[in-house]
């Protein structure tokens, strides 16, 4: 049985798509990094050739050739920064694209379980920081090998037994740093982790700033923030400290290669073995030996880093996908009529213990079927199945005669269509909101739209009407007008089936009638299902479903079920009991 590649082997895994620019990038790295070695060569031409015999003829060609080096060393330098940064951003741009794609497909299950900050951190820095090693720190890694083999093999062309003696030490280098790779990537992992921990806990809190504000908890969220900061200054820190004692040694071991140099060379010039000239190159040889020590160091650091942030993207990457289209799965036939049916259904998010417990019933197409039950009785439960937020473990739910299973999910959630209880709008404008669905209506479209919801008045007063900004999540707007804008946005949507979780929850007594009329107009010619508390809109609708444990107990049209005594009616019966608005039930 093969072994899964370790995160490392998959990291370059992610250059092949890159090969031609990746090939054509190190073919250009081959010919700077030759035209980098060749300059010290020209010492020994001078030194040991053109001086002694003070032919300025040879002195002039080396340095005209000098010259000429430098300028193709600089050019190649360039174009090989160009194609690999654009090949370093177009990977960067797809592994984003990939984990937002993702994302995008799991199911509301997956959500449930994850944190919005942490995710954005993986998404942003982590991919960042995969860039930063596979592209620049690969082409410093390969650039300073390149020079290191190169340097090597001129020292010992040019005396063997002092290149010999030169590169030992950096032999003990590689030792030292393979050695604090294994050490320092613990801390680096925890560091990644705790960065994720701390951007999510701020995401959180700067998204209920209202509530931290509104409850005087600015001092103890606070806190918070510090510990989760100082846990990631402790394994930062931890990292840097493994750091500051590995490298310094690692250089002292790397420059005892100078000492090598200079005594080993005096001693081999006095014994006749040795030219000045060659001193003269192998000390400008130095820099490209001694010099890439540092730099390959900070790369291992990187490596780490990157390893670390490679973990956690991969987790998103590699995380299942719960909810799939079938192999072979259809469009719902369009124009879609609405008719829905569940067929002894049964679901749990922990198996063991069922939500909705065979549920059966059908919705004709064009019928208004308002959904009753008390906290927790699975009634959005109920919509996230029609749509495959969730698949039921036994059962079968059904639109248009088909098992939503065997649609694809986009003809699926584009004829059915929920609202949900908390109506959500994106930092734009009232325009792209309403037409978010339907980017091209038109904008007679659109004032129809908006006109049916009853938002027409209220958004022609906003300081730019379409084009004003509602702010994060519709911050600037009124809990009724965010809710119209929603109706306004699935008017132009144009579903068959509707699915509305708490229509009327956010409203206040104000603008519920408002709301409630242009969700009357909404549910017109469709077949709808309306989760909620209020029995003002389980009277207006063709039938009542009540939930109670999960499971279905009463079915019915109101006055059939009023008539009947049985949950229904108690309920009724408890709103007439109640002070204040006589359609709202606590708890029902």
């Amino acid at each position: 049985m093969s072994q899964p590649p370790t995160v490392t082997r998959r990291l370059y895994g992610l250059l092949t798509p890159y090969r031609p620019q990746v090939t054509l990038g190190l073919a250009l790295l081959l010919g700077s990094v030759a035209a980098e070695l060749y300059p010290p060569l020209v010492w020994i031409r001078v030194v040991d050739q053109g001086l002694p015999a003070r032919d300025w003829t040879l002195i002039g060609t080396q340095l005209a050739l000098l010259v000429a080096v430098f300028g193709v060393q600089q050019l190649l330098s360039a174009w090989r920064g160009l194609v690999l940064e654009r090949a370093g951003q177009q990977l960067t741009l797809d592994m984003r694209l990939a984990v937002y794609r993702k994302l995008q497909s799991q199911s509301a299950g997956y959500f449930e379980t994850q944190r919005t900050g942490d995710l954005l951190a993986r998404i942003t820095g982590d991919v960042d920081a995969l860039q930063d090693v596979l592209v620049r720190g690969t082409d410093s890694v390969i650039a300073n090998l390149l020079r290191l083999l190169g340097v090597v093999g001129i020292f010992i062309a040019l005396q063997p037994l002092l290149g010999v003696l030169t590169t030992l030490p950096m032999v003990a280098v590689g030792l030292m740093l393979w050695r604090y790779g294994r050490t320092v990537r613990p801390a680096y992992r925890a560091a990644r982790a705790r960065l994720g921990d701390l951007t999510a806990l701020i995401a959180d809190r700067l998204g209920g700033v209202g509530v931290v504000q509104g409850f005087a908890q600015e001092a103890q969220e606070g806190q918070r923030v510090e510990a989760l900061g100082r846990a990631l200054y402790t394994e930062q820190v931890r990292a840097v400290a493994l750091r500051n004692r590995a490298f310094p040694r690692a250089r002292f071991v790397g420059n005892l290669g100078n000492v090598i140099m200079l005594g080993g060379g005096a001693w081999l010039i006095l014994a006749g073995q040795f030219t000045l000239g060659g001193l003269l190159a192998y000390r400008g040889y130095g820099r490209y030996f001694y010099g890439p020590i540092d730099d390959l160091v900070n790369i291992s650091d990187l490596l780490q880093r990157a390893e670390a942030a490679g973990r956690r993207v991969f987790e998103v990457l590699d995380a299942p996908v719960e909810i799939r289209e079938r192999p072979g799965a259809r469009a719902l036939p369009q124009p879609a009529h609405g008719e829905l049916r569940f067929e002894q259904v049964s679901f749990g998010y922990d198996p063991a213990r069922p939500v909705l417990r065979d549920v059966s019933f059908t919705v004709p197409a064009g019928q208004r079927v308002a959904v009753l039950g008390e906290s927790g009785a699975g009634k959005s439960t109920l919509l996230g199945l029609i749509t495959r937020a969730h698949d039921p473990q036994q059962g079968r739910v059904l639109l248009d005669g088909l098992d939503v299973r065997d649609l694809t999910l986009g003809s699926l959630r584009t004829s059915a269509v929920t609202m949900p209880q908390e109506t959500f709008l994106f930092h734009d404008t009232v325009r792209a909101n309403v037409t978010y669905a339907r980017p091209e209506a038109s904008a007679e479209e659109v004032e129809a739209a908006l006109r049916a919801a009853h938002a027409l008045e209220f958004v022609r007063g906003l300081p730019e009407g379409l084009e004003t900004l509602v702010g994060e999540r519709g911050v600037r707007l009124s809990g009724g007008q965010r809710q119209r804008l929603a109706i306004a946005r699935t008017l132009l949507a144009r579903p068959a089936l509707l699915l509305l979780d708490e229509p009327t929850s956010a409203v206040d007594a104000e603008s519920e009638a408002l709301v409630v009329a242009a969700l009357q107009r909404l549910m017109r010619g469709r077949s709808a299902l309306i989760v909620t508390h209020r029995l003002s809109l389980a009277r207006g609708a063709d039938r009542v479903l009540v939930f109670q444990g999960g499971r279905l107990i009463e079915d019915g049209a109101p006055a059939d079920l009023l008539a009947r005594g049985g949950a229904y009616a108690a309920l009724e019966q408890a709103a007439r009991s109640l002070q204040g608005p006589a359609d709202l039930v606590s708890g029902a």
